[in-house]
């Protein structure tokens, strides 16, 4: 039997998971994935995407995105660059950053440049632009769900959480790092002054907060979050993706 894992996937931080699949015949090949981190290659209707632990899941859903003007910006040079009229370049930039809810912007994108023969050269950087307006992740719930596709995030943690309902109930450890404020409270027994101590994350993502925005992507995009521990998202790979042992 062998898997598909995706390029992204950094080799030697997913040991626990090749040990596994080694230590059960399976055999795995890397490739550039649609969507997710590991599949079938004759069967790519289900996909799972792993998550380290749930400091990367917030990581994904939190992304910086790339501001709406910078992209209309870069657009422009784009097209002003390989002279492509600035009318076509109004319609790529909505095509990249307008609600994709009801639709597939990479799609659009490619029909948009398909129809006036942009090179595709030119249209990779109009999609690199979508990612960097809407991240890696959103893309991929994004793919999965207009190509119907079956995808579970498979988040590993060491904090005992199974379920999105128990992670209403995790407390982020950045919520417990302190940091001196610039408010003087007083002086320590050598003189030195002492100051109020803060949170330095103090907007740091909550488990309630984490678990409601899981429930509305489960909903909006149809895809399924997953918890497990690091020993076990081997196993868990396997039994999603349907193999049998």
């Amino acid at each position: 039997m062998i898997l598909l894992e995706d390029t992204r996937q950094q080799e030697k931080k997913h040991e626990v998971k090749h040990q596994y699949f080694r230590s059960v015949g399976i055999h795995w090949n890397r490739a550039c994935l649609y969507c997710g981190d590991y599949t079938l290659p004759a069967n790519q209707s289900v996909c799972i995407d792993t998550k380290k632990d749930i400091h990367e899941l917030i990581g994904d859903i939190q992304v910086k995105q790339m501001p709406k003007k910078e992209v209309k910006d870069k657009v422009y040079e784009i097209c002003k660059n390989e002279r492509i009229s600035f009318d076509l370049a109004d319609d790529i930039y909505h095509a990249i950053c307008d609600d994709d809810a009801d639709r597939f912007a990479e799609k659009d994108i490619n029909e948009i440049c398909c129809k006036y023969v942009i090179p595709e050269g030119v249209i990779s950087y109009f999609q690199a632009l979508y990612v960097k307006r809407h991240g890696f992740f959103h893309r991929g719930l994004k793919r999965a769900q207009n190509s119907e596709i079956s995808l579970y995030i498979l988040v590993e943690n060491e904090d005992k959480i199974a379920s999105i309902d128990d992670l209403f109930y995790w407390h982020n450890p950045r919520l417990d790092i302190l940091v001196n404020s610039n408010q003087m409270i007083g002086f320590w027994r050598n003189g030195k002054p002492r100051y109020k101590k803060v949170r330095k994350y103090p907007y740091a993502a909550t488990g309630e907060w984490l678990a409601k925005a899981c429930l509305t992507m489960e909903l909006k995009y149809g895809c399924k979050f997953l918890f497990c521990e690091p020993g076990e998202s081997g196993a868990k790979i396997l039994e999603l993706l349907g193999v049998n042992l």
